[in-house]
């Protein structure tokens, strides 16, 4: 079985409707940023850090569609470090983001990916150890996605399979070990002195080579 990576919600846009950048040289953006860096002048209002790149203040839908940005941007972040905290070292890297520019030029993170590896280890114990922490690497995050429950059960799959391969393996070992001439020796040996009552004297005690 092999399984690559754990992502993120579906990512999904904010239409910013912005005209201006960061690298915009018209007269309106040119003011704006010397304005940022200027030092305050008492009674004279400083542009506020959205109005930097578009030129002006922003309206209410340019406002709304910012602040979705941020609260996606931090909801997007949190995912995906909930992932790799829990992953260790089976995640591949870290995590790579979307972005969406928003009305204030800047770059927001509107979806994520995180790669973690499951596969079989070199013991049925090891392969239980990894597909456990890729289950707990799949649901870290308080909101895990439909492709997070997914790696989940593909992960839980595999641990159930070295699960039944250990208790397979424990119960071979205990067939052996009842079927161990030594050892039915030892527990006959250890009858008789628990129990000597039955012993008579110049008796004789089987034992097993």
């Amino acid at each position: 079985m092999s399984l690559s990576s754990i992502s993120s919600s579906t990512v999904y846009s904010v239409s910013s409707g912005v005209q201006h950048g960061p690298g915009c040289n018209c007269p309106t953006c040119t003011a704006a940023r010397l304005a940022a860096i200027a030092t305050p002048v008492p009674g004279v209002s400083t542009p506020s850090p959205s109005a930097i790149y578009s030129g002006k203040s922003l309206t209410p839908d340019q406002q709304k569609q910012l602040d979705a940005l941020r609260s996606r941007d931090a909801d997007v972040r949190q995912h995906e470090q909930a992932h790799m905290a829990a992953g260790g070292a089976l995640v591949s890297g870290g995590a790579n983001y979307s972005y969406q520019e928003g009305p204030d030029g800047k770059q927001y993170a509107i979806g994520g990916e995180v790669s973690i590896r499951l596969s079989s280890g070199q013991s049925p114990e090891e392969t239980l150890a990894n597909a456990k922490q890729v289950v707990a690497a799949a649901l870290a995050p308080t909101d895990p996605s439909g492709q997070d429950r997914a790696v989940a059960a593909a992960a839980q799959l595999m641990a159930q399979q070295a699960q039944s391969e250990i208790d397979k393996q424990q119960q071979q070992q205990l067939q052996q070990a009842q079927n161990n001439p030594a050892i039915n020796t030892a527990k006959a040996i250890f009858a008789a002195i628990a129990n000597p009552q039955g012993s008579t004297k110049g008796g004789m005690l089987d034992t097993f080579a």
